[in-house]
């Protein structure tokens, strides 16, 4: 089946917001011509609230056992060449209604592959707005494999609810990492943009991501292989795929970049109460970093908390350890 706009939803007991997942589709100015709910097994009613909702025509398929978060969002990736533009949308997260007519209107001059993707505005179950991505300024930035994968291997935002792949009828050229539960998306997006001829930032929030108790992140967070070792992994993957020789200052900007990262995550575990997983956190990022880098990294750390959060009283939902 050929189509031209193809969302597929991967899902697993999404009751709580699939509803206005699928309503923010109803409602775009371009409308997908698939919608594919992918269901891993879920036990709630979501089989009942997709199948009741009749905006859109939808097919809602059952895996035949639980393929994990991202052996679904691999099973997304099977219909790519089966349309022109793909896009995993999760259940939680929401589009507001022109996304895919700018998404689309940036990359439909490229004949081949090509990703477009936008800032996100940050909500929280209430449907109350926390922040932005990034600096809403409407630029529509054009940027070669290597700037992007430059800003992919310093963890640049980029969620999934904000991005559209141009897969042009083609199969995809990658696929997602089943063992890193919290980047492997920044993974995906650096292996698709390695093939991707054409590559699109648009600076204004064309997408919802929801902060929610039950994001994935809550659960794996724990895990200083999740949290921390991959996330260093991550960086050196995407800066192998620049296919260049990486210089003594860009190093040490990765690393400085590590040291805040680890020092933001470390900070959120002891405001949240949780001591000794700070610790460890700290200790981990330091053997990355070094110790003059990870000391460095902390003033701004703190002089971050001190701007943004206490001064500028910015909101934040108390599950979110990366703020």
């Amino acid at each position: 089946m050929k189509a031209k706009i193809t969302t597929t939803i991967p899902v697993r007991n999404g009751q709580e917001f699939i509803l206005q997942t699928l309503q923010s589709l109803a409602a775009q100015t371009v409308k997908p011509d698939r919608v594919v709910v992918l269901d891993n097994q879920s036990t709630d009613d979501t089989q009942k609230i997709v199948e009741s909702f009749k905006e859109l025509p939808i097919e809602f398929i059952i895996n035949p056992k639980n393929l994990g978060t991202f052996g679904n969002f691999d099973r997304c990736l099977d219909f790519a060449p089966e349309t022109e533009y793909l896009q995993i949308l999760h259940a939680d997260d929401v589009l507001l209604p022109r996304c895919y007519e700018e998404l689309i209107d940036s990359i439909k001059d490229c004949p081949g592959r090509a990703m477009a993707w936008s800032l996100d505005e940050r909500i929280n179950e209430k449907n109350e707005h926390m922040t932005y991505s990034g600096k809403p300024d409407g630029r529509v930035i054009v940027l070669d494999r290597d700037a992007f994968l430059e800003r992919k291997a310093e963890i640049g935002n980029q969620s999934f609810c904000a991005t559209l792949l141009k897969t042009n009828y083609q199969p995809a050229p990658a696929r997602f990492p089943m063992d890193m539960l919290v980047y492997g998306d920044m993974v995906y997006w650096a292996r698709f943009g390695a093939h991707a001829d054409k590559i699109v930032l648009i600076n204004k929030p064309l997408a919802q991501y929801r902060w929610h108790n039950t994001n994935q992140t809550v659960y794996v967070a724990p895990d200083l292989k999740y949290l921390v070792t991959d996330a260093w992994n991550t960086m050196q993957m995407a800066e192998a795929l620049r296919n260049k020789p990486t210089g003594k200052v860009r190093m040490m900007k990765l690393k400085g970049l590590m040291a805040v990262r680890c020092g933001i995550m470390a900070k959120r575990f002891r405001q949240l109460g949780n001591v000794p997983y700070s610790n460890q956190i700290r200790k981990t990022g330091q053997d990355y970093t070094g110790m003059p880098i990870w000391l460095a990294g902390q003033i701004l750390v703190e002089l971050r908390e001190l701007l943004i959060f206490k001064i500028g009283r910015r909101p934040r939902h108390r599950q979110n350890i990366f703020s």
